[in-house]
């Protein structure tokens, strides 16, 4: 542990806070917008098939599991005065910078075959640049700080990046691309719009956290890879939260998946609507993080976190009794204690990673924050490629009528209750099943030494 590590028991600085979480925003910001715009943009104006553009993407995610671990191990080996960590980000926001610039440009070659190669290269890249940034960035609070409720509040920090990331992805970057004239002109604008985004938090995140504590490498002795799993695998508390986090994110995959259809082909509002939501949403989401961090120092992380989610379960099942009658104050009242509970279940889920790290190390004298991250980073994944593919294959099974861009096309009852389902009772069922894990979930301050830290 470096001089700096030290005060990693004391309060961190706020800009230190601010400076760590605005990383997010390199990688959310990006990540938003490819989920949202690259499929359309690619077929619109690249001449790829969706079904091959999103084969393509879905093989991305495959390769971006495969790395993850190997930045893992790469960044808890890292020697630098830098710190184990900091030097990824940088290396992390370049290539998501150049990612951006290649993903939304893409060149129309006459042969076809030279479109789907640079198209190809460009999710690698972005793939690389995602893993690089973000595996090595989750690693970074147990190494901030071991205080049990100082992580807490660090991760506040992160989720109202999240809100903000998701905010310019959702808003900023369509407008730019209206006024710069749609198409590839208004995409082009977007790519640069993008990029900016993410070197200037990259820069911001590297250079605002060059006071906060780190650990050094430790000479941690080469291991094979079953060898690892199993000792991760004795981590119970780290067991425990990845299942919660699989469900979880599963459930969110889900529901952001089917939003869009509730609202065009449920309650017959318009894309405005949907993002004055999504506004709402995130805004109030940034606006309850200190609430939350509070709620969990008096009342336990894991307790608050168990009520949330069931609230927050609950609040989606509501859309079940929604028609096209819903009075649009009472949607987004519903966005409103959507952002309030989501934002508690994003912050309490995330605070409990650094949390397992401290005691991993406690139980191992290992320093192998990467490695836990990178697990952690591929259930993520995993569970964002499952929840949009379970969205797929329900409406696929209902009868859903594709290709009806409008709203004029009428879609069988059997679409429009599989969408129903989608948006409500799949996610309450899945919310509460990680809740049951939850109760198995025993790390508290006193386990980890921390008494009333």
């Amino acid at each position: 542990m470096t001089g700096a590590s030290s005060a990693a028991t004391a309060k961190l600085p706020l800009r230190t806070c601010l400076a760590w979480g605005a990383g997010t925003i390199a990688v959310a910001a990006l990540f938003n917008s490819v989920n949202v715009l690259l499929l359309r943009y690619v077929v619109d104006y690249g001449g790829i098939s969706a079904a091959l553009a999103g084969t393509l993407i879905a093989g991305s995610k495959v390769y971006d599991a495969i790395i993850d671990p190997v930045i893992g191990g790469a960044s808890d080996k890292l020697r630098s005065k830098h710190g184990r960590r900091r030097p990824f980000l940088l290396a992390g926001g370049v290539l998501l910078a150049l990612a951006a610039l290649m993903l939304f440009n893409l060149p129309v070659f006459d042969n076809p075959l030279l479109t789907v190669t640079f198209f190809t290269a460009s999710l690698l890249l972005y793939a690389t640049g995602y893993a690089t940034f973000s595996v090595p960035y989750m690693a970074m609070p147990a190494e901030m700080t071991s205080s049990y409720h100082e992580r807490s509040r660090l991760i506040s920090f992160r989720v109202a990046a999240v809100a903000i990331a998701s905010m310019l992805a959702v808003f900023v970057g369509p407008v730019l691309m209206e006024a710069a004239g749609g198409g590839q002109a208004g995409h082009t604008a977007l790519s640069m719009f993008l990029a900016v985004v993410v070197i200037l938090a990259t820069l911001y995140s590297f250079y605002g956290t060059r006071d906060a504590p780190f650990h050094s490498a430790d000479g941690t002795p080469q291991l094979s890879w079953a060898v690892k799993l199993r000792s991760m695998a004795s981590n119970r508390p780290f067991v425990i939260l990845i299942i919660v986090k699989l469900l979880q994110l599963l459930a969110l995959a889900v529901t952001q998946a089917s939003m869009p259809f509730l609202f065009r082909r449920v309650l017959q509002l318009d894309d405005s609507a949907m993002g004055l939501y999504f506004l709402v949403f995130y805004g109030v989401m940034i606006a309850v993080q200190p609430l939350w961090v509070r709620v969990a120092r008096s009342r336990g992380k894991r307790d608050s976190f168990i009520a949330a989610t069931l609230i927050y379960g609950l609040i989606y099942m509501s859309w079940f009794f929604v028609t096209e009658a819903e009075p649009l104050a009472l949607v987004y009242l519903r966005a409103a204690a959507l952002g309030a509970f989501g934002g508690a279940v994003l912050l309490l889920g995330q605070s409990l990673l650094p949390d397992t790290m401290e005691w991993d190390y406690r139980c191992t004298g290992l320093r192998r924050e990467g490695m836990l991250s990178a697990v952690y980073t591929i259930v993520e994944k995993v569970a964002f490629a499952l929840g949009a593919a379970l969205t797929g294959v329900l409406l696929g099974w209902s009868g859903y009528i594709q290709g009806a861009g409008g709203a004029a096309i009428e879609q069988p009852a059997s679409a429009i209750t599989a969408i129903y389902w989608l948006a409500s009772f799949i996610p309450l069922g899945l919310l509460a099943v990680s809740v049951v894990a939850l109760f198995f979930y025993d790390l508290t301050p006193d386990k980890l030494g921390e008494g009333d830290a």
